[in-house]
């Protein structure tokens, strides 16, 4: 009974939670071409779901623009991601694209945050992020696990800078055995810093240059070897 009580308690605020706010757009209605959101000079597309167990359905899952106090744009996807007592955990795979529109510009981290919490027993919720295929060693995750300990937010830094990443969040729920816990999550926030991009020269340009450099160290070299016959006087 203390369970069902812990349960419907955690949906029904989970569930106001997730109510709609101003400017807010359904993840249902992103998925596919054509979905797509801006967030200062980040464009966000080409969104995938697909979920098991108790995770909640796109068409309640909001997805709204964010600026974190450092100023770097990013989105806030608002929903019940939980598991209830009872079957094998629930999962929810969240992907999307995020581009930089100013090519001056490249992306050099991401910071991804959130709020898990298992409530009333034992449980774990985590969101597992990667970026592949452009980068297959960066990954970021939060948690919480009960008894255990928690972890709120992470941050990584990328060895290059990227125009464009596509961004896979894994999101794990479990109520572990009979002592089992409500795990729980309603939002995450997800933000990218990003530096002036390296200029890298085209192909001819660079060889074009290569002979320009090696044209110029035969010529000093020629001076230096040059030694001027004196005439003498008869």
């Amino acid at each position: 009974m203390k369970r069902q009580y812990f349960a419907a308690l955690v949906l029904g605020t989970m569930c106001l939670c997730s109510a709609a706010p101003a400017r807010a757009t359904l993840l249902s209605t992103l998925l596919g071409d054509g979905g797509s959101i801006q967030v200062g000079d980040k464009l966000f597309n080409g969104f995938t779901y697909s979920s098991t167990g108790d995770m909640p359905d796109p068409s309640t899952i909001n997805v709204l623009a964010y600026v974190d106090p450092a100023g770097d744009y990013g989105l806030k996807f608002q929903g019940a991601f939980l598991d209830f007592l009872g079957g094998s955990g629930s999962d929810a795979l969240l992907g999307f694209h995020v581009t930089v529109l100013d090519p001056n510009f490249a992306i050099t981290g991401a910071t991804l945050t959130g709020n898990p919490s298992v409530l009333g027993g034992n449980g774990i919720v985590s969101v597992t992020e990667t970026f592949l295929p452009s980068n297959s060693l960066a990954s970021m995750s939060i948690y919480s696990i009960a008894p255990g300990t928690n972890k709120l937010t992470d941050s990584v830094t990328f060895a290059q800078g990227y125009q464009s990443l596509y961004v896979q969040k894994d999101i794990l729920a479990f109520a572990a055995g009979s002592n089992g816990g409500v795990p729980t999550l309603s939002f995450i926030t997800q933000t990218f810093q990003q530096s002036p991009a390296i200029s890298i020269p085209e192909p001819t340009s660079a060889v074009l240059l290569g002979i320009g450099l090696a044209g110029l160290a035969w010529l000093r070299k020629k001076r230096r070897s040059f030694r001027p016959t004196s005439l003498g006087s008869t």
